[in-house]
């Protein structure tokens, strides 16, 4: 397990693109297997795909902030937020494959637990992206899940805020 001392969060760089699109692969394996038979075209599909979501997300989000989570000194996830609707909005949380099953995603949640605390916001998500998967993980490290009207209130136990 990783130590809360041992993650750092900055900015996110144009040097960071390679391990954001691997990153990007590994979250969307499955949608990215259906795109093409074989491995080239699913490389460019996969390719296109990222940069249109980059797009896009600039383009709904140009306020967000964008965060490259590090271990010693290799990049391990990413975590986006906006400040929206009076609360803080989750808009991405990953983990390299190779850094999962360490903590790291969980105490990048506890971190925004804290943040939304201090400054007395919520968290909350799109109801679009509140897959099983995304609440599993969720409920796992400590959070509840609950809403409705596209979106959904991400609560820590006090535990959590106070670790």
């Amino acid at each position: 397990m990783i130590a809360a001392d041992d993650l750092r969060y900055r900015p996110t760089i144009a040097t960071d693109g390679p391990a954001l699109f691997r990153l990007f692969q590994q979250v969307h394996t499955t949608e990215i297997a259906t795109l093409a038979v074989d491995a080239a075209t699913r490389a460019a599909f996969a390719s296109m795909e990222y940069v249109e979501q980059r797009v896009r997300t600039s383009a709904e989000f140009p306020d967000a902030v964008d965060v490259a989570i590090e271990t010693g000194d290799r990049l391990c996830g990413r975590m986006m937020t906006v400040m929206r609707e009076g609360g803080i909005q989750l808009i991405q949380l990953g983990v390299l494959v190779e850094h999962r099953g360490q903590g790291i995603g969980t105490l990048a949640m506890r971190r925004l637990a804290r943040i939304a605390e201090e400054h007395g916001c919520p968290i909350w998500l799109r109801a679009d992206a509140g897959s099983q998967d995304c609440r599993g993980f969720l409920e796992r490290v400590g959070f509840s899940v609950s809403g409705h009207g596209g979106r959904l209130l991400v609560e820590p136990a006090r535990a959590v805020v106070a670790a």
